[in-house]
């Protein structure tokens, strides 16, 4: 199976390699495309208009004849594949963000989703807080204040540590897991805690293709 990451932050392919790593000896080979103009513009316009939707539909388009599977890893352009039709080549295209939408709702209890970006953030609520959804499953959507400003200034380690504060916050307000929405933040949190999950776009986006 060969697998088109289209990134828009290059921090993003080690997180998706590693997660990989995991999966050892599976039938799934990534290749990565990094492109942070598609993020820049969609910033500029305060979120994706018609032109770039349609920008980012022909750029698909025109690698479908080479994959088996595409995923667009950045929540600000993820809604492009939403609308992406089906290929005659049989590639598939889809958003991580969804595939971790799709895990949240499985589980039951309190769900808070942490979204760093604001740029993403009316996005994220409608992606995970769906009208179909019951309303005891209905998860919380909160931003993290100034995370974003800290990831795109290069401080990291103060990105990682807003997150991770976020992350316990949570949990004292009662949350019984939490998904992080952005695929950088999932470097925020090392190992795994069965008693309080945290849910990760690389790891479970890698698990859903391999139907696992």
């Amino acid at each position: 199976m060969l697998v088109a990451c289209l990134h828009t932050a290059a921090s993003n392919i080690a997180l998706f390699d590693a997660a990989a790593h995991e999966w050892v000896g599976s039938p799934m080979t990534l290749n990565h495309m990094v492109m942070p103009q598609l993020l820049m513009e969609a910033e500029a316009s305060g979120g994706m208009t018609q032109a770039q939707q349609q920008h980012i539909a022909r750029l698909l388009h025109s690698l479908t004849p080479w994959f088996d599977v595409i995923l667009i890893t950045c929540s600000t352009i993820g809604a492009v594949a939403d609308t992406f039709p089906m290929q005659e080549t049989g590639c598939r295209v889809y958003r991580t963000d969804r595939m971790l939408a799709d895990r949240l709702h499985q589980l039951s209890g309190p769900s808070r989703v942490l979204c760093a970006a604001p740029s993403t953030l009316t996005a994220t609520r409608a992606l995970f807080c769906p009208a179909s959804l019951p309303a005891e499953r209905q998860p919380t959507v909160h931003l993290v204040p100034d995370a974003w400003d800290a990831f795109k200034a290069g401080e990291v380690a103060r990105y990682y540590a807003l997150i991770r504060d976020a992350v316990q916050q949570s949990r004292q307000q009662g949350a019984k897991q939490v998904a992080l929405a952005q695929v950088s933040m999932a470097a925020a949190i090392a190992g795994k805690d069965s008693a309080f999950p945290v849910l990760t776009i690389p790891a479970l986006a890698l698990q859903a293709l391999l139907g696992r």
